[in-house]
């Protein structure tokens, strides 16, 4: 939808989702030099070769036995992992950055659930689809999907 589009729907993730997603944004405007906009987020967390990958991830977090650290952490306050500086972003994204993300990204994150629910027997909870985003070959392929996606647009046929 375009930005100007005043009765566009935002919706709201859980913290674990909202954070990995920002961390997707991060690592590929890092690694490109362009930060996505969530409708490429959303395209690609839809295509099969990832609901695929992050499903693998869930199966190989599922069978991996507990993280100590995790375990042992009793209080209930989170140690941050990024600090975003709003100011100095950019402005595709700042609804992102305040937690409000389009209706697709929730789509998708709805659609790596039933798939991994398919495959594995159980719905993954939203704090094991996050770790899963997370993880450094699903960022990868994550950027690599969303390059791929830019090329074709910009290739004269």
């Amino acid at each position: 939808m375009p930005r100007t589009d005043p009765a566009r729907k935002l919706i709201r993730l859980s913290r674990d989702l909202e954070e990995s997603i920002l961390l997707v944004m991060k690592y590929v405007a890092h690694t490109t030099g362009t930060e996505p906009r969530q409708e490429e987020i959303a395209a690609v967390l839809k295509s099969y070769f990832t609901l695929d990958e992050v499903t693998n991830q869930l199966n190989y977090l599922r069978k991996k036995p507990p993280d100590r650290d995790s375990a042992n952490a009793v209080s209930g306050f989170q140690r941050p992992t990024m600090r975003i500086n709003m100011t100095a972003a950019s402005r595709a994204n700042g609804l992102a950055r305040a937690g409000f993300f389009i209706p697709p990204i929730a789509d998708a994150i709805a659609e790596i659930r039933r798939h991994a629910q398919a495959l594995l027997g159980s719905a993954p909870s939203d704090e094991s689809i996050a770790l899963s985003l997370r993880s450094s070959f699903i960022l990868s392929e994550l950027k690599n999907q969303i390059v791929y996606s830019r090329n074709q647009l910009q290739r004269p046929d």
